[in-house]
C-alpha cells in the first residue's frame, strides 16, 4: 500500500514498573517547595486580535482560555484587548489550551480557524501547548464579519407570512448520518420579511417552515410542508446559497403551499390490557434536516384509550406514548409510514421502561480513573436521536457503581466515554455473555443487573509531528484520524475511532488506545463528526500508515497532512 505517512520509530511500551536506587524502604517523597509551585504556574500566553480586512487593532474583544487537558477543575480565564488590540494570560500552569475570541459585530473565532472557507464545514482550531515556565507569543487572530441573508415569505395567495421560521443550513456528520444544521435562523415579521445575520462564510441552503397549521378543506388534511429555496420540498432539489465575509445577499422569495397530509390514529392500553386515558402522543418525523425533524403534532387519548394524530406528511415518522411520573414513566412507541392514506387501527401498550445496572471495574487498585468524568449512554441503533425518545444517562457513582434507567424498547449500543488519559474499555460482560461492540436487546420492564465494564489502564499511545504536503512546515490545526483496519469495528461510537488536532508546533498525541491494528492520517479541512462515516473512512484507507498497537505500547510517527476528501 503506497501511503503519504512515514514511520520514523517504533519507541517499546509496556512499562512494567519504575526503577528505583537503595533499599525500598529509604525512598523519600520531596517536599514541593515555593520554588516548583512558582515555576510550574509561571507560563504566559499572549498576542493581538486585528480585522480580517485592514490588519486594524480591534479593542475590548473577549478572549477565553479553555484547558483541553480535560483535568476536569479549571474555569476558563477571560481578558479584553486594549486599544492596541494586546491581551496577555499569565501564571498558567503547563498543559494544552485552547483560545476563543468574540466581539459584536465579528464572527466568534477559535485560535488557528480559518478566517474564510467555501467548502461550509465546521472549521477546526489549533490547541496550544505549554510548557512549564514557558511564553507563547504572537498568538494572533484576525477577526471577521458575519453576513447576512435576506428575503420573504408569502403563501399561495401572494399574501405575506409572519412568523415563519427561516433557517439557513450546511450539512454536517453526526452519529455516522450526514444532516442539515442551522448555521442561523429567524423568523418572518408582519410583511413576511426575514433577516439572517452572523453568518459564517460558506456553503448553505435556506429553508422556510411555518408554525404546525393543520386544517381540513374540500374533505381532505391539510398542512404546509417546509420549502427549501427556491421553492421544492427536498434539499436534494435545493439550490446553494453563497455567503462571502460580510456580505449581504438578498432578494429571496419563498411561496409556501398548502399539501395533502393524514393522520395515524388507534388505541393505547395499560399493560393489563385496559384502556389507557389521558396519555400524551407525539409524533416526530426523520427529516434531512435535523432541525426540522421532530415533534409535528400531538394528541391525548380519551376514556376508551383512543387518539388521532393529524398533519402527518408523507414520511417515516415515530409516535410515541408516554404516561405516569417522571422517576417511573410507562411509555411505547411505534413506526409507521405515511404514504398516500391515513393509517388506522394502531395499538400501543404502555410499559415500564427499561434499566440496566452494573458496575466499573479497573484493572489495578491504585488506577487514577476519576469516577466523577465517566460518561454512559444507551445508544439506540438504527435511530436518529432526533426522533427518538431514549432514557436517562447513567451517571458513575463514588463506588463505580451506575444504573440507566426508563429505557424504551429498542436495540442499543452501551457507550462508556472515559476521561482524558491512558485507559480504554476492554470488555463489558453480563455474567458470561460479552456486550463490548455488539448490540443489546432490551424489552420493556427488563432489568439487566450485574454488567460489569472492565476498564484498563494500559492503552497504546499514538504521537508525533505532522507538516503539509506542499512544503517541509508543520501543518497546525491538522486533523489526525486513528480508525480501526478491519471495517467491520468501525461506525457510530466505536472505540476504535479517535481523532485529535496538532499544536502550534505541527505535534499531536492520541492515549488510551484500544490493542489491534488501526490506519493512521492526518488531513487538513477536517469536518467533525465524519470519522463516522464509513465511505469517509474507507476514502482515507490509500493514503493512511498501518500500525499495530500492543498493550501499552507507544509508537511515534511522521505524518503529511493531505486535504480531506470532498462530500456533498
Amino acid at each position: 500500500m503506497q501511503t503519504r505517512c512515514s514511520l520514523l520509530s517504533i519507541v517499546v511500551g509496556s512499562l512494567v514498573g519504575f526503577a528505583a536506587f537503595g533499599h525500598p524502604s529509604s525512598i523519600q517523597i520531596p517536599a514541593k517547595s515555593d520554588q516548583d509551585t512558582a515555576d510550574r504556574y509561571s507560563g504566559v500566553i499572549r498576542g493581538r486580535v486585528f480585522t480580517a480586512e485592514g490588519e486594524s487593532p480591534l479593542a475590548r474583544v473577549t478572549v477565553t482560555l479553555f484547558s483541553s487537558d480535560g483535568r476536569g477543575n479549571e474555569r476558563p480565564r477571560t481578558v479584553r484587548t486594549d486599544n492596541r488590540g494586546e491581551y496577555q494570560f499569565r501564571d498558567l500552569e503547563s498543559g494544552r489550551y485552547l483560545l476563543r475570541a468574540t466581539r459584536n459585530g465579528y464572527l466568534p473565532q477559535i485560535y488557528g480557524q480559518k478566517t474564510s472557507s467555501g467548502s461550509g464545514r465546521r472549521q477546526r482550531g489549533t490547541p496550544l501547548s505549554l510548557a512549564s515556565g514557558e511564553t507563547l507569543n504572537s498568538i494572533g487572530f484576525k477577526m471577521i464579519r458575519g453576513g447576512v441573508v435576506e428575503g420573504t415569505v408569502v403563501d399561495q395567495h401572494n399574501e405575506p407570512r409572519s412568523r415563519v421560521s427561516v433557517r439557513l443550513s450546511s450539512y454536517e456528520s453526526s452519529g455516522g448520518e450526514r444532516k442539515l444544521f442551522p448555521v442561523g435562523r429567524a423568523e418572518t415579521d408582519d410583511r413576511g420579511r426575514f433577516r439572517l445575520f452572523d453568518i459564517p462564510p460558506g456553503s448553505y441552503y435556506l429553508s422556510a417552515a411555518p408554525p404546525f397549521f393543520y386544517g381540513r378543506m374540500g374533505g381532505e388534511e391539510r398542512s404546509f410542508p417546509p420549502v427549501y429555496y427556491p421553492g421544492v420540498l427536498s434539499p436534494l432539489d435545493a439550490a446553494k446559497v453563497q455567503v462571502a465575509a460580510g456580505e449581504e445577499v438578498g432578494g429571496f422569495y419563498f411561496t409556501l403551499f398548502e399539501t395533502r397530509s393524514y393522520s395515524a390514529s388507534g388505541r393505547v392500553l395499560t399493560a393489563e390490557g385496559k384502556p389507557a386515558h389521558a396519555v400524551w402522543i407525539i409524533s416526530r418525523r426523520e427529516s434531512g434536516e435535523a432541525f426540522i425533524a421532530g415533534m409535528e403534532s400531538s394528541a391525548n387519548t380519551d376514556l376508551q384509550g383512543e387518539f388521532k394524530v393529524a398533519g402527518l406528511l408523507p414520511g417515516r415518522h415515530r409516535l410515541h406514548a408516554r404516561a405516569g411520573e417522571d422517576d417511573k414513566p410507562r411509555m411505547a412507541s411505534t413506526v409507521v409510514e405515511v404514504a398516500d392514506q391515513d393509517i388506522e387501527g394502531l395499538t400501543l401498550v404502555l410499559g415500564a421502561g427499561a434499566e440496566v445496572s452494573g458496575r466499573i471495574v479497573t484493572d489495578r487498585q491504585d488506577s487514577d480513573l476519576d469516577w466523577r468524568r465517566i460518561w454512559l449512554e444507551m445508544d439506540p441503533i438504527g435511530e436518529s436521536s432526533r426522533t427518538f425518545f431514549g432514557g436517562e444517562s447513567g451517571r458513575v457513582e463514588e463506588n463505580f457503581t451506575f444504573k440507566i434507567k426508563n429505557l424504551p424498547e429498542a436495540s442499543y449500543r452501551l457507550v462508556v466515554r472515559l476521561p482524558p488519559g491512558n485507559h480504554y474499555v476492554e470488555s463489558i460482560r453480563l455474567q458470561t455473555e460479552e456486550l463490548v461492540d455488539r448490540p443489546i436487546e432490551v424489552r420493556s420492564a427488563d432489568r439487566l443487573d450485574g454488567v460489569e465494564i472492565h476498564v484498563s489502564s494500559e492503552g497504546g499511545q499514538v504521537g508525533g509531528v505532522v507538516e503539509k504536503e506542499e512544503v517541509r512546515e508543520v501543518a497546525k490545526g491538522a486533523t489526525v484520524l486513528v480508525f480501526a483496519a478491519d471495517s467491520d469495528l468501525r461506525g457510530p461510537n466505536s472505540r476504535f475511532t479517535r481523532t485529535t488536532q496538532t499544536d502550534q508546533s505541527g505535534r499531536f498525541s492520541l492515549k488510551g488506545l484500544v490493542p489491534g491494528e488501526y490506519l493512521l492520517c492526518a488531513v487538513t479541512d477536517h469536518e467533525s463528526g465524519l470519522e463516522s462515516d464509513l465511505d469517509y473512512l474507507a476514502s482515507l484507507e490509500r493514503d493512511s500508515e498501518r500500525i499495530d498497537l500492543a498493550s501499552g505500547q507507544t509508537i511515534e510517527e511522521s505524518l503529511v497532512a493531505l486535504p480531506a476528501p470532498g462530500t456533498n
